[in-house]
């Protein structure tokens, strides 16, 4: 005796039909399975160079904000910013030691505001996300911190006086900004 019914009956024929249908079904699930493995590859892969891509572009932009930051620190260390840091900086320990014979006599009111406006512009340059922040406190943040305290004053009273060069509430905000750390120093009230 065989064990599949014969054709010409019912069952034979139900069976028939069940057969096709587990074979059908089987074939499906795998197609199923094989479309679910192939689009899971296909999301690594796009997910991978998605990744890629991103990192890639934001190490792009870290080196190039690196990069303006360090155009920054060639400005301020270039000729024409020379003389003004030199007097501003004369003022500064001169104010620091309360000693008036320290400072240049040939500090102006244009030497305080080119140095200060180019705080401004790195604090600028910083918040626009176009200089590395931490290259640019590095570099600046010292400079800052030993100079605001004592240009602060200075700054207020410009910021006072209608007839000064910058007299806007905005000047010196990017050298107070820079100034995380400032190194306190006792007023001064010598003969300047």
């Amino acid at each position: 005796m065989s064990d599949t019914p014969p054709p010409d009956t019912k069952i034979g024929s139900t069976f028939k039909k069940y057969a096709a249908h587990r074979r059908s079904h089987e074939k499906s699930v795998a197609q199923t399975n094989a479309s679910t493995w192939v689009a899971m590859v296909t999301a690594l892969i796009g997910g991978f160079v998605a990744l890629s891509t991103y990192r890639a572009d934001v190490a792009k932009k870290i080196d190039q904000s690196v990069e303006k930051s360090f155009e920054m620190i060639g400005t301020w260390n270039s000729e024409s910013l020379t003389g003004p840091r030199k007097r501003v900086l004369s003022y500064v320990y001169a104010r620091r030691a309360c000693d008036a014979r320290l400072f240049s006599r040939d500090l102006t009111d244009d030497d305080f505001v080119r140095v200060i406006e180019f705080f401004d512009l790195v604090n600028a340059c910083i918040r626009a996300d176009l200089c590395d922040e931490d290259t640019a406190r590095t570099f600046f943040g010292p400079h800052a911190n030993f100079q605001w305290p004592v240009l602060e004053r200075t700054v207020n009273q410009m910021r006072e006086d209608t007839f000064a060069v910058r007299s806007d509430p905005n000047f010196a905000n990017g050298m107070a900004a820079l100034a995380l750390e400032p190194i306190a120093t006792e007023p001064c009230e010598g003969n300047f």
